[in-house]
């Protein structure tokens, strides 16, 4: 099962899409008067929007052109940075690329989220803005990073996307940057399969985004817009099946959080006494999403024969999640295939280099860090070793058994 959502669609999601299907209007827009048109987007918007503490959100379809709509919303183009963790899903990093600016990679800590020290560090004068990711379902260090971004006059941006349901210091993530970036994919914490949301209290950033997000339209299309559309969008909006689903699945967020935290509460407290292994570090715990129960090993040699016995793997051997297994990033490869951002043609600035090894201290701990899947289950991070959202304390307590068997094997202890 990906992710705690898709585990627990039934009736509720199924009435939910049968009412857009009965009603025959699929798409985003309807006349007011019409009573066939449900206005599933619309609601959704509105309630994510209270849900999170801000005052506008855009539906979109996916979190990846959640992130891009973002950065276009901020300006940020040719000859500008942003910096990005080295271990993130490569959609952080493909919608810097393709929004023709340069991703400047800065180390994580042991959150597995960006380390203020490396950002504040690596922070140039084309630096536009920060990308901070919640990996893991773990919010990121928001204060720190929020203090450097206003010192240095730059955004703060939250990629939401494997976090939306997650707090840091009572503030909803996404809530706490000049704009949030939210997945909906089967991997999340709800799901509609594909879909995305953005977030943000900017009114002036919100009606850019609304307009980048379809066709360069005003907000819900409202009022006479020939002749003042402000400039040429793309299409990226979300349909009325999507936001059906996610209607039905906001509903469960409460309950899918306190099951998350449960389990992992109890899985934690079944390992913690076993000697040499440490768990990641939570900015603020109360605010963890739980999806994840992350375990520091003391070096990569044991990290990888315990996961290799459990049927996982480490961190480090995600092709989608860090940096030195990006292919495609070390060669520096797009669509185009004209070099544009790398070579900086297109922005007549130094080109960049990405090579692996380049951030040493994230290499190390992503190599010796282990996910147990408390509610999402992705081979790509490791994760299928676990328990899913559907599993109650019976299961928890076995699943914890079988890791301190293997691991007090490797470490060398009972």
């Amino acid at each position: 099962m990906p992710g705690p959502g898709l585990g627990l669609i039934g009736e509720d999601e199924i009435a939910e899409v049968l009412d857009v299907l009965r009603n025959q209007r699929l798409g985003r827009y309807g006349k007011e008067d019409d009573p066939h048109f449900r206005a599933k987007v619309r609601t959704l918007e509105d309630r994510v929007a209270a849900f999170t503490g801000v005052r506008f959100a855009v539906g979109v379809n996916s979190g990846t052109s959640a992130i891009w709509a973002s950065f276009e919303g901020l300006g940020i183009g040719p000859g500008d940075e942003v910096i990005v963790p080295g271990f993130t899903f490569v959609a952080s990093i493909s919608a810097v690329v393709y929004a023709r600016a340069f991703p400047v990679l800065a180390e994580v800590d042991e959150s597995l989220n960006l380390d203020p020290a490396d950002v504040a560090a690596k922070i140039g004068p084309r630096t536009k803005a920060i990308l901070a990711v919640h990996m893991l379902g773990n919010p990121a260090r928001l204060a720190e990073l929020k203090a450097i971004a206003d010192q240095r006059g730059i955004a703060l941006i939250e990629d939401c996307a494997q976090a939306f349901g997650a707090s840091y210091r009572g503030k909803v993530v996404g809530s706490i940057g000049r704009v949030g970036a939210i997945s909906f994919n089967e991997y999340k914490t709800i799901t509609s399969g594909d879909g995305g949301m953005v977030v943000t209290d900017d009114e002036d950033l919100y009606r850019r985004i609304f307009a980048i997000h379809d066709q360069g339209h005003s907000p819900l299309r409202s009022g006479i817009e020939i002749g003042q559309r402000p400039f040429l969008g793309l299409n990226f909006r979300m349909t009325e099946l999507h936001a059906a689903v996610l209607l039905a699945q906001l509903r469960r967020i409460d309950a899918i959080r306190a099951r998350l935290r449960e389990n992992k509460a109890l899985f934690k407290s079944l390992i913690a006494d076993l000697p040499g292994i440490r768990f990641r570090d939570l900015p603020d715990p109360a605010g963890d999403l739980a999806t994840h129960l992350v375990v520091l090993f003391p070096d990569a040699a044991v990290a990888g024969a315990i996961t290799r016995e459990l049927g996982s793997r480490v961190l480090a051997d995600s092709g989608w999640h860090i940096y030195n297994k990006m292919e495609h990033l070390l060669r520096q490869r797009t669509a185009s295939g004209t070099g544009c951002p790398f070579d900086g043609r297109c922005s007549l600035v130094e080109a960049k280099e990405y090579r692996a090894g380049m951030l040493p201290r994230t290499d190390a701990i992503v190599s010796r860090a282990m996910s147990i899947g408390i509610g999402v289950s992705d081979p790509n991070l490791g994760s299928n070793f676990g328990v899913t959202v559907l599993d109650g304390p019976d299961r928890v307590r076995e699943r914890a058994a079988t890791f301190r068997l293997v691991a007090a094997k490797h470490l060398g202890r009972d």
